[in-house]
């Protein structure tokens, strides 16, 4: 009895680690991500990339629907009929030969089958119809990728600017509260007035405010780059790099080649898919009032009550129709048609007009956002040498406080508008590409050359294979 109790405690504490290790305790693990790796997890599991491969794959079946209909249509039927009056079960086949079964029940089962020969063109109308419908889901999935590519980095590059912005809020934060330490000794000697102190606790409780503003924001990022990765906005998203300032585009080399950058843009392609299918559909529109030609044929074995006189029935021929009159409604349709082809021709147009001046809007935006970094960064490095003069001036008593915390302050404002204007230059570069619709593809082999050994990240379908060139961040070191 003495050597089975240790026995049993043995056993009860296996018992409860057994149990507390099996528990599904939910640990929010933070991972972190490199911008190529965002991009990568979001072409693989953003919701809306998925919808649009999925809208891919049905416009695919729709072109196997539309090539269908060249093809013999054959069916299968059974038939029953109770007639009021007694009917011949199967026709006459010769003359002097017996005399037909008649009864009122009519079983009937057989085969048809039907060959289009002729539809007035609306077979291979449809067709292209379909094609293109495919074509314009290709276009709409590489707008999406294209759009998923762009809010990535745009909030990847946000998030590394907070970072590096809360970062800057610390250190003042740091300073300021080693100021107001320094402050309360002077003060206790009579160095300075007591409203000095309360000055600093101010810009104290400021930049405290200020830090929390930054921090709220970068959360909010995290959970918005979270969305369109596809991942769980609640769960921590931690980012690798450094933000540095885009590099300039020349204005020459785009001016020369804007109409090609104009229609390399997916919206503009799409609206000439879209008027290509209105052609067709008018083509659609106007076979329906030509004839149609098709050969038909029927086997089946007819009987009556009783399933008696059972024969075989067969015909075979060619069918012509032709619409006669159909209360106009041909005739609105080849109209419908052609006032959406010319509605089409004006969206290519629009499209286009778009195009073009989004590409020179974003040039602007990308000239005023490194005009503004390069002020920026001036105004940081005055006043960061503003900011030591003054504090020099403070500690050897030949400054006030006052002047002190306002150079300090303007330094803080300065550090904060150079990495504002740092992330607008990266912005503004991500809608460039976004706008000419480079963004995310490797355009050309001086592209290539200009990122070698870049995997090419699988976007979906096969025509679409994604390479990261947007990218000046890199990875921090361990």
């Amino acid at each position: 009895m003495i050597r089975e109790k240790p026995l049993k405690n043995t056993l009860l504490v296996v018992v409860i680690l057994t149990w507390f290790l099996s528990w599904p305790w939910q640990v929010s693990a933070r991972r972190t991500f490199t911008l190529d790796e965002a991009i990568d997890y979001a072409l693989g599991h953003s919701p809306l990339l998925k919808i649009g491969r999925h809208e891919l794959s049905a416009s695919s079946e729709a072109r196997q629907v539309a090539r269908g209909r060249f093809y013999p249509w054959i069916n299968g039927y059974v038939d029953y009929s109770r007639l009021s009056d007694p009917a011949v079960v199967v026709p006459i086949k010769s003359f002097g030969g017996p005399l037909p079964t008649f009864s009122r029940d009519q079983y009937r089962a057989g085969v048809s089958v039907k060959i289009p020969i002729y539809q007035g063109g609306r077979l291979r109308a449809g067709l292209s119809v379909a094609e293109l419908a495919g074509r314009i889901a290709q276009a709409n999935l590489r707008m999406d990728i294209q759009n998923t590519v762009a809010n990535v980095t745009n909030l990847f590059n946000r998030v590394l600017y907070l970072k590096a912005l809360i970062g800057a809020r610390q250190d003042t934060l740091s300073a300021l509260e080693r100021a107001k330490d320094d402050a309360r000794e002077r003060l206790k000697v009579g160095k300075i007035a007591p409203v000095d102190l309360m000055r600093i606790e101010t810009q104290v409780a400021a930049q405290r405010q200020a830090l929390i503003e930054a921090q709220e924001d970068k959360r909010r990022s995290s959970q918005g780059l979270a969305l369109f990765m596809g991942r769980d906005p609640s769960e921590e998203i931690d980012v690798a790099g450094t933000l540095s300032r885009a590099s300039a585009i020349t204005m020459d080399a785009v001016v020369t080649r804007l109409e090609k950058l104009v229609d390399n843009r997916p919206d503009v392609k799409r609206a000439l898919e879209k008027l290509k299918q209105a052609e067709a559909n008018l083509k659609v529109a106007r076979g329906q009032a030509l004839p149609s030609l098709a050969f038909v044929a029927d086997y089946s074995r007819r009987a009556g009550s009783g399933l008696d006189a059972d024969e075989e029935v067969w015909s075979g021929g060619l069918r012509i129709d032709l619409n006669i009159f159909s209360g106009g409604i041909i005739s609105a349709q080849i109209r419908q048609a052609r006032a959406r082809l010319l509605a089409a021709r004006e969206r290519l147009r629009q499209a286009r007009l778009n195009g073009k001046t989004r590409i020179l809007q974003a040039l602007s935006e990308m000239r005023e956002a490194l005009s503004r970094y390069r002020v920026a960064r001036s105004t940081a490095e005055t006043a960061e040498e503003t900011f030591r003069i003054e504090d020099l001036k403070y500690r050897s008593g030949a400054g006030t406080v006052t002047d002190s915390l306002l150079a300090q302050s303007a330094w803080l404002n300065a550090k904060a508008n150079e990495l504002s204007a740092m992330y607008d230059t990266q912005r503004a570069r991500v809608d460039y590409l976004l706008a000419t619709g480079l963004i995310g593809t490797r355009s050309s082999p001086a592209a290539a050359a200009r990122h070698p050994g870049q995997r090419q990240p699988f976007s979906g379908p096969k025509e679409h294979r994604l390479v990261q060139v947007l990218s000046t961040s890199q990875p921090e070191p361990r």
